[in-house]
């Protein structure tokens, strides 16, 4: 991996605390569920408490996979594409693809036409949205963002656009001109 790859201003922003702990917060409800459901439950009591700790064990599980899903959150810039992975998804863009004429930083509060609205098939909690989304001026994109207002808008030649939000946007924008300039002329 370059060093390039590996500055931190070029790489997507890291979801905070805030995303796991809503985690956490969405995972008690169904925990709840499996403790009522145990201490309810008609029939022996061996049998229920069987049940309860298969329910604690699955949703212990499911935790630890979604736990480990927001911490996939990487950008890699190489010499020809760009590289996006964020929590189950994967984005290959050539460099070539990227429409950088219209790419700019944005600033969702002042530009909410930019704000994911419907997710397609993502992942979101306050705090991440990562995946396939429909933004509010009805684009499709592929988002990667972690609860922060300056993101970097890369539209892409017949497919989704790019919602990034990295340590730096301007920076990644400045980085993907100078390696691709003949993509910067429509």
């Amino acid at each position: 991996m370059s060093t390039e790859s590996e500055d931190p201003r070029l790489q997507l922003v890291a979801p905070g605390p805030r995303a796991r702990r809503w985690l956490a917060g969405v995972m008690l409800l169904p925990l709840l569920v499996v403790v009522l459901a145990g201490q309810f439950a008609p029939g022996a009591a061996g049998g229920s408490r069987g049940a309860f700790l298969v329910g604690l064990g699955v949703l212990g599980l499911l935790w630890c996979l979604l736990d480990r899903a927001l911490r996939r959150h990487r950008l890699r810039l190489e010499p020809e594409a760009l590289d996006i992975a964020t929590t189950f998804y994967h984005r290959r863009v050539a460099l070539a693809q990227l429409d950088l004429a219209h790419a700019r930083v944005v600033r969702l509060a002042e530009h909410t036409a930019f704000k994911p609205l419907l997710k397609l098939n993502g992942y979101a909690l306050p705090g991440i949205q990562s995946g396939h989304f429909l933004l509010r001026d009805r684009r499709r994109a592929f988002v990667a963002t972690a609860g922060g207002e300056r993101v970097l808008w890369l539209p892409v030649r017949g497919q989704p656009g790019l919602l990034l939000e990295v340590g730096d946007p301007g920076a990644l924008l400045a980085r993907l001109q100078a390696l691709a300039p003949g993509a910067t002329r429509a």
